[in-house]
């Protein structure tokens, strides 16, 4: 003989998760609720509880009586068309399902319980992940320091307010083309204008007619030449102007690395 599950109250959250078991249990549809059905194995539940001299909470005892209103509103009789001497039907008036708002909170509730779930196992899976440490800067880098006030988020900052100035003087294009940029390429055009230039403000590594993306991978070709010590770059005061010249560092372009290749 199977084993009789045995439910408490202290199982569910509320009278809603209670409900949604009911129907879950019993297969019923959650749109079309028999409320007479649900509202019966409802009141068994509580007057088992009662009868285990158990503490029930308001909030069921709450959801008891709305469902008792609820029955009993759906088994009120429902008016008889009349007709009218002329033979047409009086004028009908719509009347609400009962089970409406009922039916709204379940669904309402059972969105939350969905959502929970996902969280739930999003959380489990990141228990099951294990992440590293950021390690310390091998003390065997040489770094050139940068100019002191002056750090790698200055270069960002000019960079956006080039950026949002451009947008407010640009045109925007009605066509767009296929253009793939290189990084390394952008890297040795900034070289070659800093070696006919000596030194450029950082403004002046960017032309008017640049699209975004050349702009974008212009700006990572200059983090990366400072990055390797190939540009230097240096502000003489606070929020002043930014300026780059060549490092110390030689720095080997696209052209000569294929003469090395070859």
């Amino acid at each position: 003989m199977a084993e009789t599950i045995t439910y408490h109250l202290a199982d569910f959250e509320g009278p809603l998760d209670l409900l949604l078991h009911l129907i879950k249990i019993n297969e019923m549809d959650i749109l079309d609720i028999p409320i007479v059905s649900i509202t019966e194995q409802y009141l068994n539940f509580l007057h088992a509880a009662e009868q285990n001299d158990l503490d029930i909470a308001g909030e069921f005892l709450v959801m008891a009586a709305t469902l008792m209103s609820i029955k009993a509103r759906y088994l009120l009789p429902k008016p008889e068309l009349e007709f009218d001497p002329d033979g047409e039907l009086a004028e009908l008036t719509y009347e609400e399902d009962p089970r409406e708002a009922l039916m709204q909170q379940l669904l309402e509730y059972q969105r939350y319980q969905v959502a929970a779930d996902e969280l739930r196992e999003r959380e489990d899976a990141r228990q099951l992940q294990f992440s590293r440490s950021p390690l310390p800067i091998p003390d065997d880098i040489d770094g050139l320091p940068l100019p002191e006030g002056l750090e790698i988020a200055d270069l960002q900052t000019a960079f956006s307010k080039m950026v949002q100035k451009r947008a407010q003087k640009q045109v925007q294009p009605r066509t767009m083309a296929n253009e793939t940029w290189s990084i390394r390429k952008q890297m040795t055009a900034v070289v070659q204008k800093l070696q006919a230039a000596a030194k450029l403000e950082f403004t002046e590594l960017f032309d008017d007619d640049l699209t975004n993306d050349l702009l974008v991978t212009t700006f990572l070709a200059v983090l990366d030449l400072v990055r390797h010590q190939h540009v230097v770059i240096e502000q003489t005061a606070a929020y002043g102007a930014i300026t780059l010249r060549i490092g110390d560092t030689p720095f080997i372009g696209e052209s000569e690395e294929e003469q090395l290749d070859e």
